[in-house]
């Protein structure tokens, strides 16, 4: 089967690794092209190239099934899904819907798709007033990084500081500045003891961090993108990681935080619950922009030995019962599925 892949960009994301864990797995049994909605370089790119999956700019060769990913797509859905059934793999939740209401033409993808595929209840809840005369069967698909895994070495970064890891792009919605602010919080002998390491593509910092870490670069370290093993290794050595931002949908590294046994610091977030993560459980949660509150859950997950051992086995305990599930198996089943389905169709049944 030919399958294109229609991928956002190539820099890191979990949209873009769940992509390539996907195409992984495609390659082994069909013949699969990527074509990527804003083209460019970046690590993702590196590893479809490094599979021999060939980077197409249209859709010569065609395809019996595309796979759109990210809520940006849906336009393009729309355009290509009257050519050749599409399956949508969204992965935002409330910035997806802001983002359907700001640009109205990304709406053509849920009255144009075959297949949409969430990896949260909650999105199914967030994306409704689309979905409820949407003729596309929607699914609820986990998705799980496996890459930790197959990883051979995964020896922990040398650190002599308290080491706090964040990982993802830097922009407004990952609110990076708030670990920034949430550490410039705490008492001088705890701030000298402490690094903050920032994994991912930098796009944007606010105004009063930005001027923190330009001060302060041996305590907030900016590292951009790294490959997948290297930003394993990273959080493999983390006292502690956090997500602050304030909308997500399923994230892929606090699973890997929990397999990596490090604490969780989260904003507080509709989503988790649809995830089974319980604050004070599996995750020590704060309310969106409470940089005081963040403060003091890093204080505890830093320093109180007896919170880190219960948060981390809870983490564990809820990771492994999850991965009982393979959903790149799953995914290919839908994939298979469709083209059977449009096969039928052609045949005017």
């Amino acid at each position: 089967m030919k399958i294109l892949l229609l991928n956002d960009e190539f820099y890191t994301t979990g949209a873009s690794t769940a992509m390539l864990r996907l195409a992984e797995r495609l390659v082994q049994n069909h013949e699969v092209s990527v074509m990527p909605r804003i083209d460019g370089q970046g690590e993702v790119r590196k590893q479809f190239e490094a599979l021999g999956i060939p980077i197409v700019k249209d859709l010569a060769g065609n395809p019996d099934v595309i796979v759109s990913n990210c809520i940006l797509s849906g336009s393009l859905v729309g355009e290509l899904a009257p050519k050749c059934p599409v399956i949508w793999w969204i992965h935002e939740a409330e910035i997806g819907r802001d983002l359907v209401l700001r640009y109205p033409q990304m709406a053509q993808g849920f009255k144009s798709a075959t297949h949409i595929v969430f990896q949260t209840e909650f999105q199914r809840l967030v994306y409704g007033s689309f979905l409820f005369d949407s003729p596309a069967m929607v699914h609820v698909l986990p998705f799980w990084n496996d890459a930790i895994y197959r990883q051979q070495d995964l020896t922990p970064k040398p650190q002599d500081k308290k080491r706090i890891v964040c990982i993802g792009t830097i922009e407004p919605r990952k609110r990076m500045e708030d670990t920034i602010m949430a550490v410039n919080l705490m008492e001088t002998a705890e701030r000298i003891d402490i690094e903050c390491v920032f994994i991912g593509k930098y796009l944007q910092l606010g105004e009063s961090a930005r001027k923190l870490s330009e001060a302060l670069p041996e305590r907030y370290r900016f590292l951009g993108e790294l490959p997948n093993d290297e930003t394993l290794r990273y959080l493999a050595s983390a006292d502690a990681y956090v997500l602050a931002s304030s909308s997500e949908s399923q994230p892929l590294t606090i699973w890997e935080a929990f397999e990596l046994e490090v604490p969780v610091c989260l904003s507080d977030l509709d989503t988790y619950r649809h995830i089974g993560l319980k604050s004070g459980v599996s995750a020590m949660m704060h309310p969106v922009g409470n940089i005081d509150l963040l403060a003091s859950n890093l204080r505890m997950a830093l320093y109180n030995d007896d919170v880190r051992r219960r948060v981390t086995r809870a983490g564990k305990s809820l990771l492994l019962k999850n991965l009982t599930s393979e959903w790149s198996e799953q995914f290919e089943r839908l994939i298979l599925r469709t083209q059977t389905m449009a096969e039928i169709r052609k045949l005017g049944y």
